[in-house]
C-alpha cells in the first residue's frame, strides 16, 4: 500500500439489476468508466489509487456484521430469498436471486476497507463503490432502494474490531438517511449529521430529530430548501458540522456518499456539480488529518 493516498473496494452487483430503475447496475459501469477517463484507477492512477484485493465473502462472517444492526430474522429471510426473475419489497426497492450474494460481498468490501485504512500509518482514505445503497435500510427490512445498511455495518465493524470508541457518519446524500439515524438514535459512541433536500424522501430528518437517551445530541440534521447548491453544503459544513465533529473527537469520520444532490439527477431539485462534492470530499479529509484522534482516518461509502 506504499504511496497510494485511496483504496478502493469494489462490489459491482451487477445481478442486482433492474433495467429503467434508477439504482441498476449500469451506476456501477458508468463509475468504472468515468474512474478510468479520470484516471483514477489503480491502472491509471500511477500509484496514487490502490484497489482491494483478494476479497472473500464467507456467509457466517457477513451474517454476524448485518446482524450488528439489522434484526436476525431479517438477515435470515434475505439469505433464504431467492427469487425467480425480480421481486418487490415496495414500489421502490427490488431484489433479485443474486441480491444476497452481491449485498454480501459489499458488506465485506466495506469491512476490509475499514481494516486497511485503520492498519495504515500514511493516512489512508477508503472508498466503497458499493451496491446497492445502505442508509434508508432500516434495523427490521429494506426502504429507498437499501437492503443491507453497509455503512453502518462497517461502523460497528470499527468500533467492536478496532476498538474506535467515537465515530462520526456525515451523510452529504440529497436524502436523509433515515435508516442509519434509526440505528445510531441512542448511541452516544455515533455522531450522525445529514444534509439533505426539505420535504422529499423519506420525509424525516429535521432539526427537532436529534436522538434520544443516552444518544440525545448525536444526531444532527440539516434540511437544506429545493435549489440550493455548494454555499449552502459548504457552509452547512463550516459552521455546523466541522464544529460538531471537532467537538466529538470521533477516531474515524465515514462518509455516507451520496450523488443525487448534483443538478442533473431527476429525483431531487439541488444544484450541486461535480466539483462541489470533490470540494466536500477534500474538507472532510482534511478535518480527518487535523483531528489528533483521527489520524486521517476516513471511509466513504457510495449511497444513492
Amino acid at each position: 500500500m506504499s504511496g497510494a493516498r485511496v483504496l478502493l473496494g469494489w462490489s459491482a452487483a451487477l445481478g442486482h439489476d433492474l433495467v429503467g430503475h434508477p439504482e441498476c447496475a449500469g451506476r456501477a459501469k458508468a463509475i468504472e468508466k468515468a474512474l478510468d477517463k479520470a484516471r483514477l484507477t489503480e491502472r491509471t492512477s500511477r500509484g496514487l489509487v490502490k484497489e482491494l484485493e483478494n476479497v472473500q465473502v464467507r456467509n457466517e462472517y457477513v451474517k454476524e456484521k448485518v446482524a450488528r444492526v439489522h434484526n436476525l430474522g431479517f438477515v435470515r429471510g434475505m439469505e433464504n430469498l431467492k427469487p425467480e426473475g425480480v421481486l418487490h419489497f415496495d414500489r421502490d426497492t427490488y431484489c433479485t436471486s443474486t441480491s444476497y450474494s452481491d449485498l454480501s460481498k459489499s458488506v465485506t468490501v466495506a469491512c476490509k476497507l475499514v481494516d486497511e485504512v485503520c492498519a495504515s500509518d500514511q493516512g489512508l482514505s477508503g472508498f466503497g463503490l458499493v451496491r446497492p445503497p445502505g442508509h434508508h435500510s432500516v434495523p427490521t427490512g429494506p426502504m429507498g432502494f437499501c437492503i443491507f445498511n453497509t455503512i453502518s455495518c462497517a461502523v460497528r465493524h470499527a468500533q467492536e474490531v478496532h476498538g474506535l470508541k467515537k465515530v462520526a457518519v456525515y451523510d452529504f446524500d440529497v436524502h436523509h438517511g433515515n435508516g442509519t439515524q434509526d440505528i445510531f438514535w441512542d448511541d452516544p459512541s455515533v455522531l450522525y449529521l445529514s444534509s439533505h433536500q426539505y420535504g422529499i424522501f423519506p420525509g424525516t430528518g429535521k432539526a427537532s430529530e436529534v436522538g434520544i437517551g443516552e444518544g440525545e445530541g448525536t444526531t444532527i440534521n440539516i434540511a437544506l430548501p429545493s435549489g440550493s447548491g455548494p454555499s449552502a453544503a459548504l457552509l452547512t459544513w463550516e459552521s455546523v458540522f466541522a464544529p460538531a465533529i471537532k467537538k466529538f473527537e470521533p477516531e474515524m469520520i465515514f462518509v455516507s456518499a451520496g450523488y443525487d444532490a448534483h443538478w442533473r439527477d431527476p429525483q431531487a431539485s439541488m444544484q450541486f456539480q461535480s466539483s462541489d462534492f470533490y470540494a466536500l470530499g477534500k474538507k472532510v479529509k482534511s478535518l480527518a488529518e487535523e483531528l489528533s484522534t483521527c489520524k486521517g482516518r476516513c471511509l466513504f461509502v457510495l449511497e444513492g
